[in-house]
């Protein structure tokens, strides 16, 4: 019994994504990765689909790709500053959060209208400047690992509200109004 306890057990600590190596830093990029893969592949049992962001004309697909690029960026920093103490380990907690409410996110709004949308993308977005800012105080170089997954939330954040605020009747002319 011993044995095959010591030997389940050296196999699990192959994917121990807390190591200070190549293996660990490649199993923080990926795994959150593999957890959006799981998610879409429930989802989609489900019969629900993500909605990603693709301004400009863009195809979806590349809306797409800049979201889950910003998952392994998150990952990464969270490798950087976990085993740094304490303050490494609660920053490490908030970027989980970040990745789970980045990979929740398309699947999450499909019901929501633009405004809604578009707030829950500036919530998101706030809890990820508290998490970078968390992150810098433990690395400042993990805070700009995360910087580019960032910006593409905040463009996303401010596109949408941009438009919900251009769109909605308090702030755009409405139509009674723009018959002249």
């Amino acid at each position: 019994m011993a044995t095959s306890r010591a030997i389940s057990k050296q196999y699990l600590s192959v994917l121990d994504a807390d190591r200070h190596n190549a293996l660990g830093l490649v199993l923080s990029a990926a795994l959150p990765l593999a957890v959006f893969v799981i998610a879409n592949g429930i989802a989609e049992l489900n019969g629900v689909l993500p909605l990603f962001f693709s301004p400009l004309g863009l195809p979806g697909w590349v809306g797409a790709a800049l979201h889950l690029a910003a998952l392994p960026l998150f990952g990464i920093s969270r490798w950087m500053v976990a085993s740094r103490g304490a303050t490494g380990r609660v920053a490490g907690w908030w970027l989980v959060a970040l990745m789970a409410g980045t990979i929740a996110f398309p699947f999450l709004v499909m019901p929501l209208d633009a405004l809604m949308l578009a707030l829950f993308a500036f919530a998101l977005l706030v809890v990820a400047l508290g998490t970078m800012v968390r992150v810098a105080a433990v690395d400042a170089k993990a805070a700009l690992v995360m910087a580019p997954g960032l910006a593409w939330m905040g463009f996303s954040a401010f596109v949408g509200l941009s438009f919900a605020a251009a769109w909605s009747p308090p702030f755009a002319v409405t139509n009674s109004q723009a018959a002249a």
